[in-house]
């Protein structure tokens, strides 16, 4: 039963953020009204001793000064005379009196009659730690339990000096019990006050939780409404401005990012799919054509094989953008594929070889720096894939040929603003691209001139490819255009020149 108990309360707390709240603000506040009730208990009653103490030394005092002159007289007046003074004070004050002598004898009390009294006339009470510290000469407080009446005394022993010696002691005391009442009285009204604040706390704590955890709990229903529907159209109400507020309205930003991802997901999905389909349904009549009795006449089966062989290329050149931008899209690529040493003048002249073929067949000059082949061992350095760098330059020069019309120029030089960065520049005097187009030529399936760019048999991948590519070594690209006159990209990368 308890085991049953202990999970319910454990699934209770555990089963609400407000119940968490509520539970750990009751009992700090209660720990803390606790800490200051003991330490306002044992204040009061220190400080109330401590006033008893001084009060009594008072009574002790006055009567000394009025009785030391009796002590020296060894007389019935005298010790009637004391008498009287220990009743008369005793009984305006409240308190007990004994007047003992130098002998601890005692002379005077004024309680001898009480059951609750412990000494009696004559008596020799010397052994009495007070009265015996007053003999001695010093001034004694004693606190003492009486075991008939059960109850605790405070006890000031006070010496009498006369004539350079202690003639005796005035010993005045006083039960606890108001002191302890009003203890009890106090704790009574600081346990109510407790009991109250316990009470507001709980209420507060409720309202509090309650509106810090309903903007959570609104958040949790929307993310499991999300992953069980995936309806991304919805959003939190932002009605706060601090914490809580910001962390909805980053539940929405990130919905919204969501959504724009399912939004370039499925555009992603749907180009590819029509780019793929394209060259299929081409390939498919080629061959139906072949097919038909075309492959029986030698100028024809030339000519669609020739056709052919283009629409395989092309949709090869298509899967392999895809499967590289599927691969840099993964979030489990290896990252020390990215942190091999790379000589970026190495990559730039395979990159060159690689479209020189292109630019010969076009008629198309291909310059580049005269450093830049007889610097490979202290060229500029960095860390990077440098296949994937290479990849990324081929697409920028092999776009700048496709665009460049026969006789044109394509360059590529290197600047080094500091020692930290090196520029590549590519630069054509082909078509350019249009204003309208530049902020979207690292989309992915963008085109410009559409006809155009099937002409050139690209997919519309290769400049998104080369963005991921130089975002991946932590670098920028830009492009500037001139329709009618070229463009030139500029690629920014993190890298040093060394020397071999």
């Amino acid at each position: 039963m308890s085991t049953l108990l202990k999970n319910k309360v454990y699934g209770w707390f555990f089963s609400s953020l407000a119940n968490q709240l509520l539970f750990t603000y009751l009992l700090i506040i209660t720990i803390a009204l606790l800490a200051v009730s003991l330490w306002a208990l044992v204040t009061i009653k220190s400080e109330s001793v401590t006033d008893l103490q001084r009060q009594l030394e008072v009574e002790a005092v006055n009567l000394a000064l009025e009785i030391d002159n009796d002590l020296g007289y060894d007389s019935q007046s005298a010790r009637d005379r004391i008498q009287s003074a220990v009743d008369r004070r005793a009984t305006k004050v409240g308190v007990t009196i004994t007047v003992v002598n130098r002998d601890g004898r005692v002379l005077a009390d004024s309680t001898p009659d009480d059951e609750t009294a412990l000494d009696s006339q004559g008596q020799n009470i010397s052994r009495d730690s007070e009265i015996n510290d007053a003999l001695a000469g010093i001034i004694a407080i004693v606190t003492r339990n009486q075991e008939r009446t059960n109850t605790n005394w405070l006890y000031v022993a006070y010496p009498i000096r006369s004539s350079g010696t202690t003639a005796g002691v005035v010993r005045v005391g006083m039960q606890l019990t108001e002191v302890e009442q009003r203890l009890r009285r106090d704790l009574i009204i600081f346990l109510e006050i407790i009991l109250a604040t316990a009470v507001i706390t709980v209420a507060i704590s409720l309202w509090l939780a309650e509106r810090v955890n309903r903007p959570v709990k609104e958040m949790s229903k929307l993310a499991k409404e999300i992953s069980i529907s995936g309806d991304l159209s919805s959003f939190l109400p932002v009605a706060r401005r601090d914490e809580i507020g910001e962390l909805s309205l980053s539940f929405n930003q990130m919905i919204g990012r969501l959504r724009e991802q399912e939004r370039l997901r499925q555009e992603f999905i749907a180009n590819a799919s029509h780019e793929l389909k394209t060259p299929t349904m081409a390939i498919g009549s080629v061959v139906d054509a072949m097919m038909a009795g075309a492959a029986e006449d030698p100028s024809l089966r030339g000519k669609f094989l020739k056709s052919l062989e283009k629409l395989v290329e092309r949709q090869t050149n298509l899967i392999r953008d895809l499967l590289d931008i599927s691969k840099l899209d993964s979030s489990t690529s290896d990252i020390k594929d990215w942190r091999h040493d790379v000589n970026l003048n190495q990559v730039l002249l395979e990159a060159v070889d690689q479209v020189r073929s292109q630019a010969s067949s076009k008629d198309i000059q291909l310059s580049t720096p005269d450093w830049l082949e007889n610097s490979i061992g202290d060229g500029f350095k960095l860390k990077g894939n440098g296949d994937q760098l290479q990849r990324a330059f081929i697409n920028l020069l092999g776009n700048a040929v496709n665009y460049t019309p026969s006789g044109g120029k394509v360059s590529l030089t290197c600047d080094e603003p500091d020692n930290r960065r090196v520029q590549v520049l590519i630069q054509d005097t082909g078509a350019g691209i249009a204003v309208e187009d530049l902020p979207h030529i690292f989309e992915r399936f963008y085109r410009g001139d559409k006809s155009r760019n099937r002409q050139a048999g690209g997919s519309g991948l290769g400049l998104a490819i080369t963005y991921e590519i130089v975002a991946r070594h932590y670098g920028t690209i830009e492009v500037e255009s001139t329709v009618g006159k070229g463009s030139t990209f500029k690629v920014t990368l993190p890298a040093s020149r060394e020397t071999s």
